[in-house]
């Protein structure tokens, strides 16, 4: 029996995932001293490229542990690392990406906050950390940050780079990720979205994940495409739990609105600066993508894998 399984699901992406096993096998604890956790990777790669690395730290850890998914998506991946975790009776599951590096007390302070504040799942802060050559404009453009929050503040949203669940919250859900968005991304989103409401959801600052991001990211093709995912997947979402044509029409008004808004703005931004014009566009490929999922179009991001 452990208390907390660590999943990371993973594909092709050797150098990235070895980093975060060196910066997990640095974990402490401080505030919860007699935690005993395992490590559970799991390869989306049917050809099983994780092993080696995964191999590289059997002995870092007290429980590391590798299996294959081979049906391709996130969904699928993560879906089998809860069931693994689930067999071990873990009474608390955490999820970090294969692209990312954990502070040596992220563990900890995710584990203290969700007990402190009786909380269901508790998310913690992603620092981006850009390479040498990022244009100038990407960083003034705060294109990559996400909001933060005070710790304990209660939030509805969150993402599987930086989170920790009790098993009982993700008993509550079937898969619990669902398959429909495995090619696409956003199954974190759709738990949320599924959550909200029954779960009670807090932030912590004190968990601190770090991701670095590939230069095949940090230019303006990539954050648009990014824009029309992210309002993809809002689309799906809605359309996928909507109750009543309400919802759909309530998300179409928005859509439109972000498209509008890109429109808007768009003149004036281009005598301030680049940031200013790619961030009028981002509205409209926001705006867009959440049209496009209304009418149930799919943008599969996950079949470009970047940092491989």
């Amino acid at each position: 029996m452990y208390d907390i399984a660590i999943c990371i699901a993973t594909y092709k992406r050797l150098i990235m995932l070895d980093k975060l096993l060196e910066s997990l096998s640095k974990l402490a604890f401080n505030k919860n001293p007699k935690v005993k956790s395992c490590i559970i990777v799991i390869d989306n790669d049917n050809k099983g490229s994780a092993y080696s690395v995964v191999d590289k730290y059997s002995s870092e850890f007290s429980k590391i542990l590798y299996d294959i998914e081979p049906t391709r998506g996130i969904s699928s991946a993560r879906n089998k690392a809860v069931d693994i975790a689930k067999k071990f009776n873990c009474h608390y599951i955490a999820f970090v990406d294969d692209d990312e590096i954990v502070d040596p007390f992220w563990l900890d302070e995710l584990l203290f906050t969700i007990r402190e504040y009786q909380a269901d799942i508790v998310v913690g802060p992603v620092f981006f950390i850009f390479p040498r050559d990022t244009p100038e404009w990407i960083i003034k453009g705060n294109f990559f940050p996400r909001p933060l929050y005070q710790t304990g503040e209660q939030i509805y949203m969150g993402a599987t780079n930086n989170v920790l669940f009790t098993r009982e919250s993700l008993d509550k859900l079937k898969g619990p990720f669902d398959e429909r968005f495995n090619i696409s991304g956003g199954s974190d989103t759709y738990l949320f979205k599924s959550l909200s409401g029954g779960a009670k959801i807090v932030w912590t600052n004190e968990a601190i994940v770090k991701e670095n991001v590939p230069l095949s990211r940090a230019n303006a093709k990539w954050i648009l495409k990014r824009a029309f995912r992210g309002g993809n997947t809002i689309g799906l979402c809605d359309k996928y739990l909507a109750r009543n044509i309400l919802t759909i029409f309530i998300r179409l008004l928005k859509g439109a609105f972000r498209i509008t808004q890109g429109f808007i703005t768009f003149l004036p931004s281009l005598f301030i600066g680049k940031q200013r014009i790619i961030r009028s566009i981002h509205y409209i490929f926001l705006g867009a993508g959440m049209i496009a999922g209304i009418m149930g179009y799919k943008f599969e991001e996950y079949r470009v894998i970047h940092g491989s």
